[in-house]
């Protein structure tokens, strides 16, 4: 009887846990898998919501953790951190001796977990490659991981086109969508009482779900925080919900200054992290999206809330007709929110799949034979669409 694949899974926080945990969970359900689970990155930082633990609750038994010990958010103790996080992998992967590393997206710590998945001669399968975000160094660590990964799971076709152009053979590219549209399709919501009520805050007459991130290639991060907050100061009645920052560069300021504002406004709420059940319930009871997280653009058009996205952070995604791009000026992001107010909650055509990413992952990866047959690959030569 042929083993089981034995298939090493990296997370790295709350964003990239909510995308892949129905994958997560259809690996680990059948038995044609043995799933390891490693966590790394926010995972382990207590003051982002000890989403851990909510990792174990899901029912994941996790093989390993690699604390990257974050303790500053200046460009030199994130890249003190990424040491830690690359050295640590190397002694787990040599312990898992996993036949196939799963990585997701474009974060610094999934590009050193590549990197080291590279060094111990380990295949990667590689999740949502070939997108493009020109606001953000996580653009560069996704190509970099790309051309690492001997398997690429995209979520579209342009993004099949952009990984061809990077080299990679057509025949290891598979268009599966977002498995983060999976987990909407079988996440059920608590009630809109239930949830206001788990977030401590009343609806108001306009209810914002708020998210920023560090503008990694801008050097006015803060700023633009800035001007986002007095677009947002300036709606009389709103109540206002943030989400939790990445562990980027200015990450901990940002969110300093995040809870500065909360403390001047009685109907404002920062919680680092909601979970999938209360993002979901977030994007279907509140009324806006603003800011500049690819949730907004990913997870927010299969709720048909509308979106402002702020800044050039997403600039190259694909986009849905509910997304309303402004520049980081606080009237151009006020006139936003009213034209996204205007349209409404309607239903929207998501360019990132149908909530069954997850079912053509697993037939993909139960097709492999050999999958150290991977690691001999050639660049092949793009010849267009």
């Amino acid at each position: 009887m042929k083993r089981p694949l034995k298939i090493c899974a990296v997370s790295g926080g709350r964003a990239d846990y909510g995308v892949l945990v129905a994958l997560l969970r259809a690996l680990r359900d059948d038995p044609a898998f043995d799933l390891q689970v490693v966590l790394t990155g926010q995972h382990l930082v207590k003051s982002a919501g000890d989403t851990a633990a909510q990792v174990r609750r899901d029912g994941f038994a996790i093989a390993a953790e690699v604390d990257m010990k974050l303790d500053g958010d200046d460009a030199a103790a994130v890249t003190a951190a990424a040491g830690r996080l690359l050295g640590g992998m190397g002694g787990v992967l040599a312990r898992l001796a996993p036949d196939l590393i799963l990585l997701l997206g474009d974060r610094y710590e999934i590009a050193c977990c590549a990197t080291a998945a590279t060094i111990a001669r380990i295949p990667i399968a590689h999740i949502a490659g070939g997108d493009v975000t020109e606001g953000a160094f996580d653009d560069v660590f996704r190509h970099a991981i790309t051309k690492m990964a001997h398997l690429h799971f995209v979520t579209n076709e342009v993004a099949a086109r952009r990984v061809r152009q990077l080299g990679e053979a057509a025949d290891r590219i598979h268009i599966v969508g977002s498995p983060g549209l999976d987990l909407i399709r079988t996440t059920p919501v608590p009630s809109r009482e239930a949830f206001f009520s788990s977030v401590d805050l009343a609806p108001g007459a306009i209810n914002v779900l708020a998210t920023f991130h560090p503008v990694t290639l801008a050097a006015d991060s803060l700023a633009q925080l800035d001007e986002m907050l007095a677009a947002l100061a300036s709606r009389d009645g709103a109540t206002i919900l943030f989400t939790g920052t990445n562990a980027d560069p200015d990450g901990r300021r940002i969110e300093e200054r995040i809870r500065g504002f909360i403390a001047r406004r009685t109907a404002a709420r920062f919680v680092p992290s909601l979970g999938p059940a209360g993002y979901f319930a977030a994007l279907t009871y509140m009324d806006v999206v603003v800011g500049n997280s690819s949730s907004g653009l990913y997870e927010a058009p299969s709720f048909g809330i509308p979106t402002v996205n702020v800044g050039d952070r997403q600039t190259g995604r694909l986009r849905a007709d509910s997304v309303f791009d402004c520049p980081p000026q606080r009237g151009a992001i006020g006139a936003a929110i009213t034209r996204a107010l205007k349209r409404g909650r309607k239903p929207t055509a998501s360019p990132y799949g149908d909530g069954h990413a997850a079912e053509r992952i697993v037939a993909a990866l139960k097709s492999l034979n050999d999958p150290r047959a991977l690691l001999g690959k050639r660049f092949a030569e793009f010849a267009g669409a």
